[in-house]
Parts: C-alpha cells; sequence; structure tokens
C-alpha cells in the first residue's frame, strides 16, 4: 500500500507533527473540558484550530476531484498558510491541486512544493521520517529558538520549514540546524518574522493616535507580504 493512502489517518498525522512543533492542544485529565495550551507558541489557539480545518477543508476537496491525488499529497498549515507538498505522476495532477487548494476558505498562502514522479518506497520514506523527527529534538534545546513556531516535513531527502521566527537570528539558527541534519540534500524554509508589536512606555502620558501600520523593526515581515522561500542546496557532513 502507498504510504500516501491515507484520508482519516492523515488527520490524525495533522495533530502529530504539531504535538512536536507548534499545534500542541491538550484535554485537562479528569473531565475532558478544560483545554491547556503550549503559552510559547506564536499561533493563538483560534489559528490553531483554523489550521486543522484548512488542511481539512483540503482534503476533502482533493478527495472530491480525485481519489488518486489526495493520495498522493500531504497538507500543512501555520496561521493561514498552506504548504502542500507529494509527489504526482504529471504536471497537471500538481497544477489542479494547488488551484484546488487555493480554493479553500481563509487560506493566506499555498505554497507549491509537489513535485513530479514515482512514489519514493517505504525505505526512503522512514529516512524521511526519522530526519524530522531528528531536527525536532535538535530544534527543542537550541538557544533562541521557540521550537513549537515551527512545522517541521522531510520528503524524497528535502526539509520543508513552516512557520515563524521571532528574529532574524532565531530564522538563521533553524535554518543552521536543518541544513546540518543527516540524510537531508535540500531545505527549503517559509519563515515569516514576526513583527514588531512592542510599543514604548508612555506611562502617565496621554494615548498617542495608532499608527496606520505597525512599525517595523529591521528583517520583519510586513503583515501583507508574500513568505518569502528560501533554498539552500546542503553539502552532505564529512
Amino acid at each position: 500500500m502507498s504510504r500516501h493512502r491515507r484520508a482519516l489517518p492523515l488527520l490524525a498525522a495533522l495533530a502529530l507533527p504539531g504535538l512536536l512543533t507548534g499545534c500542541v492542544v491538550l484535554a485537562a485529565a479528569g473531565t475532558g473540558s478544560g483545554i491547556g495550551y503550549v503559552v510559547t507558541e506564536d499561533r493563538t489557539l483560534k489559528e490553531n484550530a483554523t489550521d486543522i480545518i484548512l488542511c481539512t477543508q483540503a482534503i476533502q476537496l482533493w478527495t472530491k476531484f480525485n481519489t488518486q491525488l489526495n493520495d498522493r499529497l500531504n497538507c500543512h498549515a501555520y496561521q493561514g498558510r498552506m504548504l502542500v507538498t507529494g509527489r504526482v505522476p504529471a504536471e497537471d495532477w500538481r497544477d489542479n491541486a494547488i488551484r484546488i487548494a487555493w480554493q479553500v476558505p481563509n487560506v493566506k498562502e499555498v505554497y507549491d512544493e509537489v513535485t513530479i514522479g514515482p512514489d519514493q518506497g517505504i525505505v526512503a520514506g522512514a529516512t524521511d521520517v526519522y530526519a524530522a523527527q531528528r531536527l525536532k529534538a535538535v530544534l527543542l534545546t537550541t538557544d533562541g529558538v521557540y521550537s513549537n513556531d515551527y512545522i517541521i516535513t522531510v520528503e524524497n531527502g528535502i526539509l520543508y520549514i513552516l512557520g515563524s521566527a521571532r528574529s532574524e537570528p532565531e530564522r538563521q539558527a533553524v535554518i543552521n540546524q536543518a541544513r546540518n541534519t543527516p540524510d537531508v540534500k535540500r531545505v527549503v524554509a517559509y519563515i515569516r518574522i514576526r513583527a514588531n508589536s512592542s510599543a514604548p512606555d508612555n506611562s502617565g502620558a496621554a494615548a498617542p493616535e495608532p499608527p496606520a501600520e505597525p512599525a517595523l523593526a529591521p528583517g520583519d515581515t510586513a503583515p501583507n507580504a508574500p513568505t518569502p522561500r528560501g533554498e539552500i542546496e546542503v553539502t552532505p557532513l564529512q
């Protein structure tokens, strides 16, 4: 069976990367009515739920259009931005997949990382999963990195990063760790630098008129600007 043959299993898989990279929602013990949330994550609880819904809707649309198309695709979303990966047999399959992804309500951006070719096989797939888990573990202990703010996935030796950084040094730290991950031949990063929302202390003074747009610190990504795509070819470690 192809590793992409899943519909409901993929929904479960959406939660698993979140447990390690930022989509963390835990039911309180005993009642099931309380919710605990990881406060270090850049996403709000509402954004987190919306991202899961985005991919759920994309999966439903792909399935309705062509079940084989859905079997070959993977969806990841962060703050309304959708990363589509996978391998399809022809270019028109990819074009239809991305066109359909843009039809999902409330999606802000769609990143097309779908490749053309046959399925990679079970062994290569296992290697990819292991590489992704290694990087997730490393980021947990990397100084200055909020690991909950990143979704990490590896396919065909290409490591994809989706998320937001609090500064350019944090973004560089994540990319540097990614490029040193074993069994990775390329790193593709969609990392926004979160706009600086801090304001000066005006205690005792009249509240100033809010600016038309929030001031951006050097390196910040403007709210409506496209997310930059970074790609690095990885030289194998000797």
